[in-house]
C-alpha cells in the first residue's frame, strides 16, 4: 500500500488488521483455513477495497461505498464470532481482533455519517 494511504487511519487500521489475520490464521486447523480462514481474508480485503473506493469518488457517491464497506465488515465480525465460538482464536487474539473492529467499525461509522450530508 502507499505510505501517502497509510496516513489515513482506516486504512492504516484495516491494513494492521490484515497483517494481523495473516499471521493468525496460519494457525487455523487445515479443516477450518481453507474455509472459514479464508473467507475471513477476503472480506476484510474488500472492505478495505470498499474503503479505498470510497476515498476516490466525489463526495456524493462516497455514501454507497463506505456502505458497503460497513456491511463488509459487519459480515467480516460475524465470522470471527464463529471463529471464537469454534474456539479457532485464543481470547488474546480475539480480544485484540474485537479491538481492531471496534476502532474500525467507529471510523467507518463516522465516516458514514458524514457522508450523508452530501
Amino acid at each position: 500500500m502507499p505510505q501517502a494511504d497509510l496516513d489515513k487511519p482506516i486504512y492504516l487500521a484495516l491494513y494492521k488488521l490484515i497483517l494481523y489475520l495473516y499471521s493468525t490464521l496460519k494457525h487455523f486447523p487445515k479443516e477450518y483455513k481453507y474455509t472459514l480462514g479464508e473467507d475471513i481474508l477476503n472480506l476484510a480485503w474488500k472492505t478495505l477495497d470498499w474503503t479505498i473506493l470510497a476515498n476516490s469518488v466525489d463526495n456524493k457517491e462516497k455514501k454507497k461505498y463506505i456502505g458497503k464497506a460497513l456491511s463488509t465488515f459487519n459480515s467480516l465480525k460475524y465470522r470471527f464470532r464463529v471463529a471464537n465460538d469454534l474456539k479457532i482464536l485464543s481470547q488474546k487474539k480475539h480480544a485484540y481482533i474485537i479491538k481492531q473492529s471496534s476502532e474500525i467499525e467507529k471510523m467507518l461509522r463516522g465516516w458514514f455519517s458524514w457522508s450523508k450530508r452530501f
